[in-house]
């Protein structure tokens, strides 16, 4: 009797422990869970305001490049685009992503990098446009470059995020590494990844002649 009465507390005993790892272990996939709810909504929110800011960015440089367009407007809202996109580049790197979304991450802070600088290039070719002088080549090549890499980085950005969206809080079970910044596992700056066809404006036939109707007003 006193066998069968240690026989049955060791049991319970285990049975305990078990219920107590098996608790535990439901509280990390649910505090994982949440957690990967929250980057997947901040990744959604940046995409949507990402997108708000390049593309009216990109159809005015369209409008620009086919001679429809006003330079005077777009260099009134580069600066506010300008600025909008680093306030959600240093979002983006505020981010705490799980090790499923190390790639990922480094997409979206490399491209949000990406369309930064491609800002400052419009805006080198937006001076050079305005500017006196003959600065036709100069203006196109870079007005060129920026738009492309704007839309490059727009594209890239928003597969990124549909990846990340696609993530479920099994994949994060399966791969328990620690969060990270996104800012951590995100690669060092690279060079604009276009070719010299891409670079070069004689290539494009409706950048030619953009200078000469603003010029001679």
């Amino acid at each position: 009797m006193k066998a069968e009465l240690i026989l049955w507390v060791g049991l319970l005993v285990v049975l305990f422990l078990l219920f107590l790892l098996t608790l535990r272990r439901l509280s990390v996939l649910i505090a994982r869970t949440r957690d990967l709810e929250q980057v997947q909504r901040s990744v959604d929110s940046i995409d949507r305001r990402f997108a708000a800011a390049i593309e009216p960015l990109v159809g005015r440089l369209d409008e620009i490049r086919r001679r429809s367009g006003d330079p005077l407007v777009l260099a009134r809202e580069l600066d506010p685009a300008r600025g909008m996109l680093q306030d959600l580049a240093a979002e983006t790197r505020l981010l705490r992503v799980p090790a499923v979304l190390a790639g990922q991450a480094a997409i979206l802070v490399h491209e949000m990098d990406r369309a930064v600088r491609a800002t400052e290039l419009v805006g080198h070719g937006m001076d050079a446009l305005l500017a006196a002088g003959h600065r036709e080549l100069e203006a196109q090549t870079s007005l060129k470059r920026g738009a492309l890499n704007l839309r490059h980085a727009r594209d890239a950005f928003g597969r990124a995020a549909v990846e990340v969206a696609a993530v479920r809080p099994s994949d994060v079970a399966q791969r328990p590494g620690r969060y990270a910044g996104a800012a951590d596992v995100a690669p060092g700056s690279t060079d604009f990844d276009l070719t010299e066809r891409d670079l070069d404006p004689r290539f494009d036939p409706a950048c030619s002649g953009i200078l000469g109707r603003h010029h001679k007003g």
